[in-house]
């Protein structure tokens, strides 16, 4: 990143945008379903709680590395990405928590499909396990877990937009 800083913000800004806007979608659903009142509605306030602190958290690692690509030195750089890593460890654990708590409030409200909120559990818990296995396989658990989240969190914004039009 210190060899070319445009492209690296621009990156930086793109990854974290992204799932910055989802984290905001997530938030905007657990919201509505907690002011519904509904079944679920005990489970998604937390997670609507947990969506604000990670949308926090990672406007903070944002911060952190769109810093390391000005800073003065290799060590600076690796300074800030070390402590966006560590960030990204805890974000890790709240993240699996709070999609596996809106998964389970969208089981219990019946409100989106079922593959919804099996692939929000699913992520969830294995977001919140891969904190915990080291190496190769918690790597691949984690990429599970990532895909899981983007796949659940396409169909849960597809669904909101078909159902408001």
């Amino acid at each position: 990143m210190l060899n070319d800083p445009t492209t690296g913000k621009i990156v930086v800004l793109m990854g974290y945008g992204g799932v910055i806007a989802v984290l905001i979608g997530l938030f905007g659903i657990s919201r509505s379903m907690a002011l519904a009142g509904g079944a679920g509605a005990s489970y998604t306030s937390i997670a609507m709680v947990l969506f604000v602190a990670l949308v926090a958290s990672f406007v903070a690692g944002f911060g952190l590395e769109y810093g390391s690509t000005e800073a003065g030195s290799v060590v600076e750089g690796a300074t800030l990405q070390g402590v966006a890593l560590a960030i990204g460890g805890a974000v890790t654990l709240v993240m699996g928590v709070a999609l596996t708590l809106l998964g389970i409030g969208i089981a219990v409200d019946k409100n989106f499909h079922v593959i919804v909120s099996a692939l929000l559990i699913i992520a969830g818990i294995a977001l919140v396990v891969s904190g915990f296995v080291a190496g190769d396989a918690g790597n691949v658990i984690e990429m599970v877990a990532w895909i899981g989240f983007m796949l659940g969190g396409l169909i849960l914004g597809g669904s909101s937009i078909k159902s408001s039009s």
